[in-house]
């Protein structure tokens, strides 16, 4: 589990870091300065029109198999390819059964903040690990200054054990 928390950490510093990138021109005449602020005039205006493609979010929800019904906390990590796909990342941890569930996803968005995925990965519900396989729907709500709330259903197909409902909310930022 730390390993793979580590990973993820490691890969979003990479992914932040790699989004910056510094601007070497340095013009000395007085023709070339003008050049250099209608330049950076228009790079700010592309800026401002840019899509963020990092999200943070936090998960809150409920476990339901069977006649049992569990409270979940997660975090996720999403990297928004361009504007129908995204890939990502998530931890959630169940409490009552202590099981941590660590899955890779890929959503697609078919239309504004609606958006469908699939994912895979593995359950640790204490000594055994059991591969799982998730399926989401959501909606994205965009809120001011880059956050985003998000209700959504998860079926969880788990190896060898009942399949999981996983209903919540996911409340993140965009950068």
């Amino acid at each position: 589990m730390k390993i793979v928390f580590v990973t993820l950490l490691a890969l979003f510093s990479v992914c932040v870091n790699a989004s910056e990138a510094p601007d070497e021109e340095i013009h000395h005449d007085e023709e070339a300065h003008q050049d250099e602020e209608a330049h950076q005039d228009e790079e700010a205006h592309q800026d401002e029109e840019a899509p963020l493609k990092h999200a943070l979010a936090v998960f809150v929800g409920a476990t339901i198999e069977g006649a049992h019904t569990r409270e979940t906390l997660g975090f996720e990590y999403t990297y928004r390819i361009n504007e129908n796909w995204s890939l990502g990342g998530v931890i959630e941890r169940t409490e009552e059964e202590h099981s941590t569930l660590v899955i890779a996803f890929a959503h697609f968005w078919p239309y504004k903040g609606l958006f469908l995925g699939f994912g895979v990965g593995r359950k640790d519900p204490g000594d055994t690990r059991e591969n799982t396989l998730r399926a989401t729907i959501g909606y994205e709500f965009e809120l001011a200054g880059g956050w985003a709330i998000a209700p959504q259903a998860n079926l969880d197909i788990i190896e060898g054990h009942e399949n999981e409902e996983v209903y919540g909310i996911a409340i993140g930022k965009r950068f």
